[in-house]
């Protein structure tokens, strides 16, 4: 497997000014849970059944869980998630744990109002790889295959938003992801096939 990074300047940038908070697609978590271990990077992970058993994981890769989503216990999940990144980063599947695939659900533009840490958009992308059946398209590299993790334009969320500028903000994460993905994927592509990895600006 190769691994590339795809303008990693912007996330050294925002490092060195403080906490950040990472979202990126559920079905694209499985790559970047490596390019971010032993971090002590904060996830915010699902109470479900199946949630214990992914907090279990990252915590051995060096990640720490806040548990709860935004459809179980998310008042306390958003709450736990403000107190981390006063010392950590953070990092949102917007779209988790049960989707709808590729959606942004409020809980992250909110934890970015009240920490006031900028969300840093994040993907990764494989060719050749597989796509699970499940909701999320969920990601699996194929053996030897060309990986790659592309970062989005920070989103700095003012504290204090109507509801209709609140909706503007989710759908402007919404599309940043849906486009860093995207091009992630043709990046990862045109790699495997020319050999040449080749950034698009």
């Amino acid at each position: 497997m190769s691994l590339r990074f795809s303008r990693r300047h912007i996330e050294r940038r925002l490092l060195k000014r403080g906490r950040v908070i990472y979202a990126f697609w559920h079905g694209r978590l499985l790559l970047l849970a490596y390019t971010h271990r032993r971090r002590r990077i904060h996830i915010m992970i699902s109470e479900h059944r199946d949630g214990e058993m992914i907090a279990q994981v990252t915590r051995r890769l060096g990640f720490a869980a806040v548990r709860g989503s935004t459809t179980r216990g998310g008042i306390q999940a958003l709450k736990g998630m403000v107190r981390a990144v006063r010392r950590f980063d953070g990092a949102i599947t917007p779209d988790g744990p049960r989707g709808p695939h590729a959606v942004v659900q409020p809980g992250t533009i909110s934890a970015a109002q009240l920490s006031s840490a900028p969300i840093l958009p994040l993907t990764s992308a494989a060719f050749p790889g597989w796509h699970l059946s499940s909701w999320d398209r969920f990601l699996l590299p194929r053996p030897f295959a060309c990986c790659v993790v592309r970062f989005g334009n920070p989103l700095f969320v003012p504290r204090r938003l109507t509801k209709e500028e609140f909706e503007r903000w989710r759908l402007r994460l919404q599309q940043e992801l849906n486009r860093i993905t995207e091009e992630a994927d043709i990046i990862a592509k045109r790699w495997a096939q020319t050999g040449r990895f080749r950034d698009i600006p």
